[in-house]
């Protein structure tokens, strides 16, 4: 729970929020085509991304969000925002190691584990590994320390000032931009729950069955 009050304390922090803030109001901008709004000016292109890149996995999330909408960004800003990827260095050795150990209790499970990743997201790793009894080389991912209070935090920040930001907006607006975060919540949720990939991997293999589609088999 003190730990956990920490990272709230870190990710509330008057720079990271006034950072949100400036997300949001160049959002709000730029949707209403505006030059600016009270002392605020909205962020430029290469601004805004690096902007989204300091903020972290959630606002990188949300900005593959908005870059499937053209009615709140010029081309300029559509094409910036398309070029975010969603990629970030490794986990450190010991951060990897308590992910492993929160993953796999009884490690033994693995007979050999490759302790470089395949790739490194924002959310969490992927390794490859071989099962002790089978044999059989599978993929194993990792998510990051802490992530899901991380996105947590991140959706009351979003919705706090939103609900600020709400006498400002007409119906249009605030429909148009609480439809994005809805979604982006959706998303981010789900991408942060282990159980709710399994589901979705699952019902698309499923669904699919006879379409020839290769899925990976949880």
């Amino acid at each position: 729970m003190f730990r956990r009050t920490l990272i709230a304390i870190y990710y509330c922090r008057p720079q990271r929020s006034y950072a949100v803030f400036r997300f949001l109001v160049t959002v709000f901008i730029l949707f209403r085509r505006r030059s600016r709004w009270l002392l605020w000016k909205p962020l430029g292109p290469e601004e805004l991304v690096a902007n989204i890149r300091a903020l972290g996995a959630s606002f990188l999330k949300l900005a593959q969000v908005l870059a499937t909408r053209a009615d709140f960004f010029d081309q300029n800003y559509l094409q910036a925002l398309r070029q975010l990827h969603d990629k970030m260095p490794a986990m450190s050795d010991r951060h990897r190691q308590r992910a492993f150990k929160r993953a796999f209790p009884e490690p033994a499970v693995f007979a050999e584990f490759t302790e470089e990743p395949l790739a490194s997201a924002s959310i969490g790793q992927v390794h490859k590994a071989r099962l002790r009894d089978s044999g059989e080389i599978v993929a194993v991912k990792l998510l990051r320390e802490n992530i899901q209070f991380k996105v947590q935090v991140d959706i009351f920040l979003l919705n706090l000032f939103l609900q600020l930001f709400r006498p400002l907006f007409t119906d249009q607006t605030r429909h148009s931009i609480e439809s994005v975060l809805r979604a982006f919540t959706e998303v981010i949720l789900q991408e942060v729950s282990m159980l709710q990939e399994l589901a979705n991997l699952e019902h698309f293999s499923h669904v699919y069955a006879d379409s020839g589609i290769r899925f990976p088999i949880p």
